[in-house]
Order: C-alpha cells, then sequence, then structure tokens
C-alpha cells in the first residue's frame, strides 16, 4: 500500500471526520439520533484514564487463503500537555505499508480505530477500484444502521476480561454487489472493552468463500499485545 505523504496526513483524519459528521445530527438534534454502535467505535472516551503518558501495542497479520501476508506491529503513544491536552501519535505498521500520520490533539476517542480502517478502505480500493470515500460512506452508515452488539470475553494479561463486539457487514445488499468479486460479504468486527489500556482489544476483518469455495479467503486483525508507561 503506497504511504500517506506527511502533507496529506490530515486528509486521513478529515476523510472519516466527515463521514462521520455525515450521520452526526445538526446542532440542534438530539444526541440520541448517534447510533449506539458508532458512539461505541467513534466516539466512545476510550482514552479515560490515561492522564500522563502510555505506549499501546497492537500486532497486525494479515492473511490470505490461510497464508500470513503481512505480520507487523503498530504503537500508539499518548501522552498530556497543558495546552493541548490528550495527545496521541502513531506509528502505523512499516515499510511499504507504513501510514504516517498526524498528530492527534486533545484526543478522547482512540484513533487506532480510524487507522485501520483508513487502511481496509485503501486495500478495498486497489483490490476493487472505486473510490475509497464509497467504501467509508458504506462502513458508517452499517454502524448507523445495521449494527450489532453483543457481550463478549478475550483474555489479555493473563486474565479474562469483558467487553463489547461490535459488528458490520456494509456491502450486504449493495447495489454494486457484481463488482466486488467475492468479498461482498466482507464482516468488520470492532471488539471494546473499557478494561484494556485504550479501549480498544482487538479489530478484525474477514472475508469468506462463497458458496463453492470461489472467492478470496482474507482476514486481517489488530489486537492489543501491551502497554507501557
Amino acid at each position: 500500500m503506497p504511504r500517506l505523504p506527511a502533507d496529506g496526513a490530515a486528509r486521513l483524519l478529515a476523510a472519516w471526520l466527515l463521514a462521520l459528521a455525515a450521520v452526526l445530527p445538526p446542532v440542534a438534534a438530539a444526541a440520541d439520533d448517534i447510533s449506539e454502535a458508532e458512539r461505541s467505535v467513534f466516539l466512545a472516551e476510550h482514552l479515560h484514564g490515561i492522564d500522563d503518558h502510555r505506549r499501546l501495542r497492537y500486532d497486525f497479520v494479515l492473511r490470505e487463503d490461510s497464508a500470513v501476508v503481512v505480520e507487523d506491529t503498530v504503537t500508539v503513544d499518548v501522552r498530556s500537555d497543558a495546552g493541548r491536552g490528550r495527545v496521541v501519535s502513531a506509528e502505523f505498521l512499516h515499510g511499504e505499508h507504513r501510514l504516517e500520520l498526524p498528530e492527534v490533539d486533545h484526543a478522547v476517542a482512540n484513533p487506532v480505530v480510524l487507522y485501520f480502517l483508513e487502511r481496509d478502505v485503501r486495500e478495498m480500493r486497489r483490490r476493487l477500484g472505486g473510490m475509497e470515500n464509497y467504501f467509508r460512506k458504506r462502513i458508517r452508515l452499517a454502524l448507523a444502521d445495521d449494527a450489532s452488539m453483543v457481550p463478549t470475553s478475550f483474555d489479555y494479561g493473563g486474565r479474562r476480561l469483558t467487553g463489547t463486539l461490535v459488528a458490520v457487514s456494509p456491502y450486504v445488499g449493495d447495489p454494486n454487489g457484481p463488482r466486488f468479486r467475492g468479498m461482498e460479504h466482507k464482516r468488520y468486527e470492532f471488539t471494546l472493552s473499557d478494561q484494556v489500556p485504550g479501549g480498544v482489544f482487538r479489530l478484525r476483518t474477514s472475508v469468506e468463500p462463497a458458496a463453492g469455495g470461489k472467492g478470496p479467503r482474507i482476514e486481517e486483525v489488530l489486537t492489543l499485545s501491551g502497554s507501557e508507561q
């Protein structure tokens, strides 16, 4: 995946913020118009409780037909600044897969979610063509209207913890379905928990072959591996 140049890094966040703004209510509308799934994924206080400096570490794996294609790491640094509030910087993958990202001031939600999704829409464009904003729009509309949210549990730091699994399949029923080449049933999963630092335990996308074994089998997983001060 091509690098995002530093002078265009702010546009990465702006694109997702605009996509999110499209489903946010006008100033006069009630906050209840925002779905619980959107709030959990994009607006929750994932970074609550991180008041000094902390580094969050994530493992990233891309598998295609059971073969590991990319195995890399992501680091998210959170620090406090008197004038900028909670400041977040990130190193998202390395080499040809790296995204160069801007610092985020006054951070509340964990931006690793936006970074993961941005990588995803760029990869969808590479595989299928089309516009990145189209994929962004489908994902945020699915979170607004068609998300499932269920309790889940997972192992982290030697303990069994609990959280919420938010899941969407944004391309099911898409009028451009034939152009998705077997990827129209792609599923996005967000495992969120206030019991882990940074509030995000795992982000996952998966594509399974259609009936008859036709189409790709692809899985991308970003998992919290640890944190340090």
